[in-house]
C-alpha cells in the first residue's frame, strides 16, 4: 500500500521523524515517535506500538481507524482485564486523568 499521495518532506529532528505536508489515503502508518504536522489521514489504519507518542499539529482525520500493537496492546489487555475483573473504578479514574491531559510528554 502507498504510504502517501504525494512526495513531501519527512526528516529527522531530534528525537521524532518530523512529516509535513503529507497526504495517507487508505494506508496503515507507524505512529510511534513521530511528528505529524499539517497532514490529512483518510480511512487510514494508525498504528501505535507503545513507543514514544506521536504528536499531530493541524492535522486532519477523515474515518481514521487504530491499531495498538506490542506494548500498547498489551497495556489495553491489562486495562480491560482489570474493568472486568477486579474494580472498574480504577480505569474509569485513568480516564478521568486521561482527560484532563494525563501525561506531558
Amino acid at each position: 500500500m502507498p504510504e502517501s499521495d504525494n512526495q513531501s518532506e519527512s526528516v529527522p529532528n531530534g528525537d521524532r521523524e518530523v512529516i509535513r505536508d503529507r497526504q495517507f489515503s487508505g494506508s496503515r502508518v507507524l505512529l510511534d515517535g513521530k511528528h505529524f504536522e499539517e497532514c490529512a489521514f483518510e480511512t487510514c489504519t494508525l498504528i501505535y506500538k507503545g513507543g514514544p507518542p506521536p504528536h499531530f499539529v493541524r492535522c486532519d482525520f477523515a474515518a481514521p481507524r487504530f491499531v495498538f500493537e506490542g506494548a500498547a496492546q498489551s497495556t489495553l489487555q491489562l486495562m480491560s482485564a482489570i474493568y472486568n475483573g477486579i474494580d472498574d473504578r480504577i480505569i474509569e479514574k485513568t480516564f478521568d486523568e486521561i482527560r484532563k491531559g494525563f501525561g506531558n510528554e
